[in-house]
């Protein structure tokens, strides 16, 4: 009878070093699948938000009223969003008057006392407001509201009215209806009758620049003592009996939703004001060059990134550089940019980009 030869220590320690190997390997492979498949759900999820919400936006900007009861104002105003008694998150406002659709006539009863010259006309407001978030983390992304009044309704206020917004910026109670949380940033750009936008929409004040805000009437509206963003269109007109209209408008929205804020990273080191490159404590969480991102209430520009380390432009879209801690989030989102021929100008094809 032969003796049965046995596994020695080396061979099962080996075996097991082998097996240990494939575990680890699948277990890796299984994170890497499932993150992957987290991240373009996350994605999925914003894009069709963010499309949603422009589709929206878009539908009032393409029924603006051209006639004499028309009007068009788009600002901006500061916000404390960190809590530290300063206003320095700048977010945009948008007031229009459009032409109601067949489902809005329907709702809007010629026997109720208003003006029927007014009769299929309402007002539209878009303000981008601070959210009531005490983590710190989520303070700083904003909430976009929508409403709509008829016009000639004397039971509710104008939205074009002094007293419409208060004196923190906060519209009439009960007037604007939540449209979507985890909004980093909305920006309108306004193409003049001399902006040329072929080669990109550049805002400036230069003839062929775009306007950052505007105002239809030519009333001085916008405050320019809260931002350079509410100087007017250069070279317009002054208004008569009908409202300056945009000949074109592009609307760019980010997006980032609550779930995506695990998925960020944050700076390594603290930064100081003058500092333009830094590291982070994730690369793997960094945005690609060419986007940007926000630390607490400054924007900047992403130029280069090289493992965990990024170069930035520092102060963009209004902001002012400055300190942040170390452990600060990087905020970015998903971006939808629309652009839109106004009615009023469509015979204008001298604004489209270049084919």
């Amino acid at each position: 009878m032969s003796a049965r030869r046995g596994f020695t220590l080396i061979e099962l320690l080996l075996a097991l070093s082998l097996l240990s190997i494939l575990i680890l390997a699948l277990v890796r492979l299984l994170d890497t699948s499932l993150t992957i498949w987290d991240r373009t759900e996350g994605n999925r999820d914003v894009t069709e938000m963010g499309l949603a919400v422009t589709e929206l936006l878009v539908d009032d900007l393409e029924a603006i009223e051209g006639g004499p009861r028309g009007d068009l104002l788009a600002d901006w105003v500061k916000f404390d969003t960190d809590g530290d008694d300063l206003a320095d998150t700048l977010w945009p406002r948008l007031r229009l008057v459009r032409a109601s659709g067949a489902a809005d006539l329907r709702r809007q009863d010629a026997g109720t006392g208003a003006d029927p010259g007014a009769r299929g006309l309402v007002e539209v407001c878009w303000a981008l407001l601070p959210t009531r978030e005490k983590d710190p983390d989520r303070r700083t992304v904003g909430v976009l509201w929508r409403g709509e009044r008829r016009i000639g309704d004397e039971e509710t206020l104008s939205f074009f009215a002094p007293r419409f917004f208060t004196a923190g910026n906060a519209p009439a109670p009960g007037s604007l209806n939540q449209v979507t949380g985890g909004v980093l940033w909305l920006e309108p750009t306004f193409a003049a009758q001399t902006s040329v936008v072929r080669d990109g929409w550049k805002v400036g004040s230069a003839l062929a620049d775009c306007a950052a805000s505007w105002d239809a009437w030519g009333r001085e509206r916008p405050d320019v003592a809260l931002s350079d963003r509410n100087e007017p269109a250069v070279g317009m007109p002054a208004a008569s009996d009908l409202p300056l209209l945009p000949r074109r408008i592009q609307v760019r929205l980010e997006i980032e939703r609550p779930a995506e804020l695990r998925r960020r990273t944050r700076l390594d080191e603290a930064l100081e004001p003058d500092t333009t490159a830094f590291r982070v404590r994730d690369e793997r969480r960094l945005p690609e060059a060419g986007t940007h991102i926000r630390i607490d209430e400054e924007w900047m520009a992403v130029v280069t990134r090289a493992g965990a380390e990024i170069s930035v432009r520092r102060g963009q879209r209004g902001t002012r550089a400055a300190a942040h801690a170390a452990g600060a989030l990087l905020h970015h989102g998903f971006a939808v940019v629309r652009e839109v021929a106004v009615p009023v100008y469509r015979e204008d094809w001298n604004l489209g980009p270049k084919r």
